[in-house]
């Protein structure tokens, strides 16, 4: 007879939507890691590589990151740096030693010069950085108070950590 952990599919579910790892999950409900990685395949919740992940969220954002979009802007130095922020952050281990020395370079800059990162679609560059208020609180792009997050980890991932704190989220 199985054990009751308490970890029902319904919790599975919304514990992946909010970003969860499945050893996270494991922890929490003294279970294996297998056992959750198997049960979130059971349920069709198939995790994708980061760089997609880091994509997807960042188009909720702004368009310049789906894949539809036509501009080069995706391309520019500052929204690699913060693609490659965010993959360090959620610890991508597949980011190259370049990529890593850009975001440490790109979050280096942000802390010196208390910056955050802004979009404007019609401007020939695209990106440019304004000073941090405090309504930013510690996120290193600008996101409307009325835009929700679209996961949980991905508002975490946003957040410059503070001084000597862990780098990934």
């Amino acid at each position: 007879m199985p054990i009751d952990t308490g970890l029902t599919d319904a919790l599975v579910v919304k514990l992946f939507h909010l970003g969860k790892s499945d050893q996270e999950i494991a922890e929490q409900f003294g279970v294996t890691v297998q056992a959750v990685s198997k049960r979130r395949m059971k349920l069709g919740l198939a995790r994708r590589p980061v760089s997609r992940q880091v994509n997807e969220w960042l188009a909720t954002r702004w368009k310049v990151f789906s894949p539809q979009e036509g501009t080069g802007h995706h391309n520019r130095y500052s929204a690699k740096a913060l693609r490659a922020w965010l993959r360090l952050r959620l610890g991508d281990k597949t980011l190259s030693a370049k990529q890593i020395d850009m975001a440490e370079r790109w979050e280096r800059r942000l802390r010196r010069e208390g910056l955050v990162l802004c979009y404007d679609p019609d401007t020939e560059e695209g990106w440019y950085y304004r000073p941090r208020l405090i309504s930013d609180d510690r996120l290193v792009i600008d996101w409307p108070k009325d835009l929700p997050f679209p996961d949980e980890r991905f508002r975490r991932a946003l957040t410059l950590p503070r001084e000597g704190a862990a780098r990934d989220v």
